[in-house]
């Protein structure tokens, strides 16, 4: 008897997520029953993603570094992937803007409503506010921050992922520029452990049915607020149908430039697809987004192993689409009129938030900060503004996770295409 696929059993796990919600939310005593006997399932699942995401990062980047034969090679592979990626990001926020703009989604809005909304979130805003201040930075902060001061202690935070890149980047690089006969030893014990590290993806994959149907129950059963969700559904929806735009136009570029159908693409990543939705951490689906790029879209190890570590940190092509249509439907319904020359600085802030925003749940609303005070946004109403966004953050976050891990997908077929690396 053929074996089930994956994806399958992941939808199963989806589908039995949903029951043993429903039904738990009938009975007084089926929250508590989920929170404490199904919710850790879960749990488990996400921490043991995050476990290997790291040591994945460093051993699967050193070893497509290192499996090139100069650095001919390396520039050529990480100029298309800076490139490629660039251009998804680019995309991602002017699609943003052009929608919230055509469907003004914050001019009905009713003010009654943002009183209701922002209770309960408002008290919790400082910290989010706090984490993502600027302060007086430099314009060449962002470089400065990119590289550690101590790489052990980097490694130990899965929020200082660029800071990881960097040290393997670095370290890979002047393993190109040693002789092969004494680097022999290093190499072959980071294809040992790296195959070690597929192995460790493989058997946390047989847990992953189990695991999405108790992140599905959990989240059915601690949703309490149903009518903050139908406060900002045109927001909602908007943002759903530009997600859904973009995955269209990464199925077209996989047809126009790869050459291949809708049904490869969209069949392959579709297991890497619901580990998303249920993680909601782009580094934490890693393990899976690669493993699907390999084996099923055909794409050669030392392309994913490059670009799939890349993308995961860089790539947010959703999250820059939401912080295109969330800053100005909020200031829409705030009354904060954006002039041209904000909206184009919307665009580079965007773009440049979501190179260092952290591949973790809920990144976009620290990003959300840096892209309102770009643009003067009153620091007087921005915990109202983060609670209007956040009251329909999680499920929209298990979405954007979904689109941008399609984005790194596409873009490492596309990086694969063009250097004839694709099966």
């Amino acid at each position: 008897m053929k074996k089930m696929a994956l994806h399958w059993k992941i939808l199963l796990g989806m589908l039995l997520g949903v029951i043993i919600g429903l039904v738990a939310i009938q009975f007084s005593w089926g929250q508590g029953f989920v929170t404490d006997w199904i919710k850790p399932i879960g749990q488990i699942f996400i921490s043991l993603l995050k476990l290997i995401a790291v040591p994945l990062v460093i051993v699967s980047l050193s070893k497509g570094i290192t499996d090139f034969k100069d650095l001919s090679d390396l520039s050529k592979i990480g100029g298309r992937t800076i490139g490629f990626y660039l251009f998804t990001t680019v995309l991602a926020v002017v699609l943003g803007l052009f929608l919230v703009n055509t469907f003004s989604p914050g001019s009905n809005v009713n003010p009654d409503a943002l009183i209701n909304l922002s209770e309960g979130f408002t008290a919790s805003m400082s910290d989010k506010i706090a984490s993502a201040d600027v302060g007086d930075k430099g314009p060449l902060s962002f470089f400065v921050e990119l590289v550690p001061q101590n790489m052990f202690s980097a490694f130990t935070n899965n929020a200082s992922m660029l800071q990881v890149i960097f040290v393997t980047i670095f370290f890979s690089v002047c393993m190109l520029l040693i002789p092969s006969k004494h680097t022999k030893p290093v190499k072959k014990l980071i294809d040992s452990i790296n195959r070690i590290m597929l192995k460790m993806v493989d058997v946390i994959m047989l847990t992953a049915p189990y695991a999405v149907a108790a992140l599905i129950a959990t989240l059915i059963a601690e949703t309490t607020n149903a009518e903050l969700f139908i406060a900002l559904l045109r927001y909602a929806a908007l943002l759903l149908f530009g997600m859904l735009l973009l995955v269209g136009v990464y199925v077209l570029l996989i047809m126009l430039y790869a050459k291949k159908s809708p049904k490869y693409f969209l069949k392959g990543i579709l297991p890497a697809q619901l580990t998303a939705l249920t993680t909601s951490s782009s580094m934490a689906t890693l393990p899976v987004t690669m493993k699907c790029v390999e084996e099923n879209l055909g794409v050669e190890q030392e392309i994913s192993s490059f670009v799939c570590p890349v993308g995961a940190t860089i790539n947010m092509d959703a999250t820059s689409l939401m912080q295109a249509i969330a800053a100005v439907f909020v200031c829409q319904v705030l009354g904060h009129d954006l002039t041209l020359t904000d909206q184009l600085t919307i665009v580079l802030t965007a773009t440049l938030a979501s190179i260092g925003a952290a591949a973790t749940p809920s990144a976009g609303i620290i990003m959300l900060v840096i892209v309102l005070e770009s643009v003067g946004f009153p620091s007087e109403k921005l915990a109202v503004a983060l609670a209007m966004i956040m009251s329909v953050d999680r499920p929209l976050d298990m979405a954007r996770t979904v689109v941008n891990i399609s984005g790194d997908s596409c873009v490492c077929v596309l990086v694969a295409k063009s250097l004839k690396k694709l099966k």
